[in-house]
């Protein structure tokens, strides 16, 4: 029965948990006159020079995106090959994807599960070995970003006909599931939240959990490791209609 229940869970993902949540008012003009200090946000920088680099030469277009306890993940999207270093900035390993690379994130430090227009690709994060290939088939949505949530489940964020969709996959299963994402209460006009929520959305992790955000909007989702998508965080910018690029919660 439970079974059964977690299978309708990741199927109604996207409908299961966009309650409405507490909204919080941002005076953006009141914040400019107030700059915070870096100094209030961390308390010390390391700098790690990258190293172990010999023979191999980097493209122009090259993106940091993501980091683990003891691993640094970059991207050179011109030749489309990931590079691994270990936390002292030494070369661990490089992989080459024959698929053009649409995103990566990283599981728990030891699975890199990368995005291609074909499937979701899994590797070692230590060595790069290759681990598993879920291929991405019977799909009208087009995929933006990837994160595994669970053993067993991996969320994606795609758009299709101009809405924003969130999809999930069900590796037990093989099987993929998409729904549109409904708008929250302050779109009512629209019956999903447009595509461009999805410009520049990322997820990212917080002490072992995943979140994502909207680029519009800066709305944070929350996945559960039931395969509910709820929504803890909702701004009010008032006249303010920031574009968002990045979030991390500390």
């Amino acid at each position: 029965m439970r079974r059964l229940f977690i299978i309708l869970c990741v199927g109604l993902t996207a409908l299961s948990c966009w309650s409405r949540s507490d909204r919080f008012k941002v005076d953006i003009d009141k914040a400019l006159k107030h700059p915070g200090r870096a100094q209030d946000v961390y308390a010390e920088t390391v700098s790690i020079p990258l190293q172990g680099l010999e023979g191999i030469a980097l493209g122009q277009e090259i993106r940091l995106l993501d980091v683990t306890a003891d691993r640094f993940f970059l991207l050179d999207k011109e030749k489309n090959e990931i590079l691994i270093f270990d936390g002292n900035g030494q070369c661990a390993t490089m992989i080459a994807m024959a698929d053009s690379v649409i995103d990566f994130s990283v599981y728990r430090d030891r699975v890199l599960d990368v995005l291609t227009e074909e499937a979701i690709i899994e590797y070692s994060t230590t060595d790069g070995a290759f681990l598993a290939k879920y291929p991405v088939r019977d799909l009208d949505v087009m995929l933006k970003r990837v994160a595994r949530v669970t053993e067993d489940g991996i969320f994606m964020l795609g758009t299709q006909d101009g809405n924003a969709y969130d999809v999930s996959y069900l590796i037990s299963k093989s099987r993929f599931y998409p729904a549109a994402r409904p708008a929250p209460d302050y779109l009512s006009t629209h019956a999903f939240v447009p595509a461009s929520e999805c410009q520049n959305s990322r997820f990212f992790r917080c002490d072992g959990i995943v979140y994502s955000f909207g680029s519009r909007t800066g709305q944070i989702a929350k996945y559960t490791d039931d395969y509910f998508i709820c929504v803890p965080y909702q701004w009010d910018f008032g006249k303010r209609a920031p574009v968002f690029t990045n979030v991390q919660k500390t």
